[in-house]
C-alpha cells in the first residue's frame, strides 16, 4: 500500500512539475532565464491613467508618460501597428493633468522644479501622431485653474477623468497606472 501511494505521489510530482514548466515556471533560478516575449499581439487596447505629477529628475519628463511611450515602442518594434493590432488612450487626471499644458501655461501653473517650457510636450505630441489618444480631466482642470487656451491642442476635455477610464475598460480597454 505504502509503496503506491508513493508512486502515486511521484506522479501527481511530476506531472506539477512538468506543467509548471509548460505554463511558464521553472524550476531554476528564474534571473538565468531568457526574458519572457509579448505573446498577445493583436486586440491589445490599453487605458492609461497619468494621475501623478512624478517626474525623471535630470529631464522633467513624466515618468507615467515614459512608462506609455515605452510600452507603445515595444509595440512598435515587434511591428504591432496602433489602431490595428493595439490601441492605447491616455487619461491625465489629478496631478498629471499638467502635463498636457503649453509651454507658457506649462510654465506659470506646474509645480516644483522643471526646465522652461512643457518638457513632455514633444512625447506627447510623438505619440499622438502615432495614433495614441489623450484626454484631460475636466475635474482636474477646474480644481487646478486650467482653461482650454492652456491645453496642448492633441487633448481632449473629458467631464470626469475617473468616469472617462470606468467607460474605457467597459469598452474592453485594460487600465493600468503605471
Amino acid at each position: 500500500m505504502n509503496r503506491k501511494i508513493g508512486l502515486a505521489t511521484f506522479a501527481v510530482v511530476a506531472t506539477l512539475l512538468l506543467q509548471g514548466t509548460a505554463w511558464g515556471v521553472s524550476t531554476s533560478d528564474e534571473s538565468t532565464q531568457p526574458p519572457l516575449q509579448i505573446i498577445n499581439k493583436t486586440g491589445i487596447k490599453v487605458v492609461i491613467q497619468v494621475n501623478d505629477a512624478g517626474v525623471i529628475p535630470m529631464n522633467g519628463i513624466s515618468k507615467q508618460l515614459m512608462a506609455a511611450k515605452n510600452l507603445h515602442d515595444q509595440y512598435e518594434s515587434l511591428g504591432m501597428k496602433n489602431g490595428k493590432d493595439y490601441e492605447i488612450a491616455m487619461v491625465f487626471r489629478a496631478a498629471g493633468s499638467q502635463f498636457l499644458l503649453k509651454d507658457d501655461a506649462y510654465d506659470e501653473k506646474a509645480k516644483g522644479q522643471h526646465p522652461k517650457g512643457n518638457p513632455n510636450r514633444a512625447i506627447i505630441e510623438a505619440l499622438q501622431k502615432d495614433g495614441v489618444k489623450m484626454y484631460e480631466c475636466g475635474v482636474a482642470m477646474q480644481m487646478l485653474g486650467y482653461e482650454t487656451s492652456d491645453l496642448l491642442p492633441v487633448a481632449r476635455i473629458v467631464t470626469s477623468g475617473i468616469a472617462a477610464i470606468i467607460d474605457f475598460e467597459k469598452s474592453g480597454f485594460q487600465e493600468i497606472t503605471p
